[in-house]
């Protein structure tokens, strides 16, 4: 009995010792030794090593820190729920309201992943991410995120109605847009479209008063451009509108500039009218008042009053003065001319616009004048006095309308690559972001202004898909969704996407 109680407790013995073994081996740590800080060598270092490299070839690095992969992850968040809001603005306004509710509700749950266990009311998840929104334009633009979500959760008529009196239907080659009359943007525009129309005394589609609000709203979504271009063109306007009235054209022609050039006078966009770089009328370009001349003579030669549409339009699609009658479009309802209208309305009604204080510059009035008598009296006075000096090659112009475009900087970038994409140079790029490019890298993330002069903007229809919009256009899928900030290849209907001119 007792030599069976001994091995039992042998066997014992040796059975703790093996469970203890076993403990040890398994490397379970002490309570002290999970929550100790990670060592620094224990950090795999991700920050890119110094490089000399030429100003062209400016970098795009990440800014590294403790907090890293949390702040990516926030900022990923953030930005995902961006896109999607202004997904819904699409949605909301077109009064397809299941679909912007069934998107608000996934932007609801996408926020609850920055609080983790933590539940926090959607008021408060909407604040907070509403003071980290990025596009100023679209916060101070009605309706705005608290108005949608008020709509979609609170108004118990609003999905019962089978519709809606203020609705516009547009129909669009066998699509139809429903559109809010009651979005205050939308009324305005398209109350200030009728006016321009009216007294022109020609007729306007509801197609047209569409597009003419989506620039409207897109000129709107960045403030800062709109008002340098304002602030830019007291400095000529009140000298070209002058000069017009003297010859019996509208005013409507002094507005050209705001979308050629935004009256920029660089001389690579051959001052504020943009004529054509050519041996003739090179020397006068960059000369206000001798460019004014010019212009108003090629635009009298044109034809009578009444025509001032056709005359107008034709030359922002053709990219050129020098056109004959012949020329001229009958259909003028072309997404630039809308552009130009939109650019219109917020110049010539300051006050509505928050650009009312700016006093204009008549400082260069008189040499304006000077140089426009000179110019109408002996043109030759202005031709190159180097006759027999050679021509150097110029490259083409670009179009002579443009887009903004809010491209965001991604990893792997460099200025390089992305004056590739958009078909532009280095030096535009710095010239129209000297904030942004004065340092040796730019963060991923930082939003580039970008003018879009070969690009324009293309609203997805019913049966698109990516690639199909990418063939039409010319372009790399990978480029299309690389400009639009795509990470899927799914295309909304009714959504506009940045695409090549044809």
């Amino acid at each position: 009995m007792r030599k069976r109680n001994f091995f039992l407790f042998i066997q014992a013995c040796a059975a703790a010792m093996l469970l203890c073994s076993c403990v040890l081996s398994s490397g379970v740590k002490k309570p002290e030794t999970v929550i100790a800080p990670v060592t620094e060598s224990a950090v795999e270092k991700v920050a890119p090593e110094e490089i000399n490299l030429h100003s062209e070839e400016l970098l795009i690095s990440e800014d590294t820190g403790d907090s890293r992969i949390v702040e990516i992850f926030k900022d990923e968040i953030q930005d995902n729920c961006e896109r999607k809001f202004l997904d819904i603005i699409v949605f909301y306004q077109n009064a397809e309201l299941a679909k912007s509710k069934l998107l608000f509700d996934n932007l609801l749950e996408s926020l609850e992943y920055l609080y983790g266990d933590i539940k926090v009311s959607d008021k408060v998840m909407l604040e907070n991410f509403w003071k980290e929104f990025s596009d100023q334009g679209v916060k101070e633009s009605s309706p705005n995120l608290f108005d949608i979500y008020e709509s979609l959760y609170f108004d118990e008529e609003l999905f019962a109605k089978e519709k809606d009196p203020n609705e516009l239907v547009i129909e669009q080659k066998g699509e139809v847009y429903q559109v809010k009359q009651n979005n205050a943007n939308f009324a305005y525009a398209e109350g200030k479209t009728r006016e321009i129309f009216d007294q022109a005394g020609k007729k306007v589609t509801d197609e047209f008063i569409r597009s003419v609000y989506d620039n409207y709203v897109n000129y709107l979504s960045d403030r800062i451009g709109i008002k340098e271009t304002y602030i830019r063109s007291q400095k000529y306007i009140k000298f070209i509108k002058k000069k017009l009235n003297e010859n019996r054209l509208n005013e409507i022609y002094s507005y050209i500039p705001a979308v050629t050039t935004s009256f920029y006078e660089g001389a690579k966009n051959g001052s504020v009218w943009r004529l054509e770089n050519t041996k003739q009328y090179r020397s006068i370009r960059s000369d206000m008042g001798a460019s004014t001349a010019e212009v108003i003579k090629r635009i009298k030669a044109l034809g009578k009053k009444g025509n001032e549409f056709n005359i107008i339009s034709t030359i922002l699609e053709e990219g050129r003065y020098g056109i004959e009658p012949s020329e001229l479009r009958k259909d003028i309802f072309t997404d630039n001319f809308s552009s130009f209208i939109a650019a219109v309305i917020i110049l010539s009604n300051p006050d509505d616009h928050e650009l009312n204080g700016i006093q204009a510059d008549e400082g260069g009035e008189k040499d304006y004048l000077a140089s426009y008598e000179t110019y109408i009296k002996d043109p030759a006075k202005f031709t190159s006095s180097k006759s027999g000096a050679k021509e150097k090659p110029q490259k083409s112009a670009p179009s002579q309308s443009f887009i903004r475009i809010n491209y965001k900087v991604k990893k792997g970038d460099n200025l390089q690559k992305i004056a590739d994409l958009f078909n532009v140079g280095v030096a535009d790029i710095k010239e129209w972001n000297p904030k942004d490019t004065k340092k040796k890298y730019i963060t991923p993330g930082v939003v580039l202004l970008i003018k879009g002069y070969k690009y324009q903007y293309y609203t997805a229809r019913s049966g698109d898909s990516l690639g199909k919009i990418a063939n039409k256009f010319g372009m790399k899928e990978f480029d299309l969704k690389k400009i639009n900030d795509l990470n899927k290849n799914t295309i909304i209907k009714g959504r506009k996407y940045i695409v090549k001119k044809n």
